[in-house]
């Protein structure tokens, strides 16, 4: 019993010690100067949020490369992959611009959803989530089809 007790211990502490260096190791958030962004990411800001004020921008170290996290005082959200590619967008008090939405996504929404206004776009492994006013989510593949719906 004593050898069962000894070696579930010391799996936990082994996971625990796995865990705990994950975290030292490849979550490094540290704040950032806007002079610190890729050029694609700020060409990005500057055409689509030139009017925004940034609160906070954020360097999200990860194990498969680094994001970017830019927070304006408005409330939007952006995120940008290591290469300065935006990933997502997100209004918590706003619309998302017209122009990042691809056309079959916005006439899928106007034509199913038409008071609704489309608050965050994703862009994740060639699929496209959005997500309009009142939570719904919608998932569309490479050819801008509906895969899913998530409220």
């Amino acid at each position: 019993m004593k050898k069962i007790s000894a070696f579930i211990l010391s799996i936990i502490m082994t996971a625990s010690a796995a865990f705990a260096a994950n975290n030292i190791l490849f979550d490094d958030d540290k704040p950032i100067d806007y002079s610190e962004l890729p050029a694609d990411a700020k060409a990005f800001i500057e055409k689509y949020f030139a009017k925004e004020q940034a609160s906070h921008i954020i360097l999200d170290k990860e194990i498969m490369g680094n994001e970017y996290k830019v927070v304006f005082a408005s409330g939007v959200k952006l995120e940008f992959d290591s290469n300065g590619e935006w990933t997502e967008v997100s209004c918590r008090y706003s619309e998302v611009p017209n122009r990042l939405v691809p056309d079959k996504i916005q006439n899928y929404i106007a034509n199913n959803y038409p008071e609704k206004k489309i608050t965050e776009i994703k862009r994740k492994h060639g699929n496209w989530e959005a997500k309009i006013t009142g939570g719904l989510e919608l998932t569309f593949d490479r050819s801008y089809r509906l895969v899913e719906i998530d409220d």
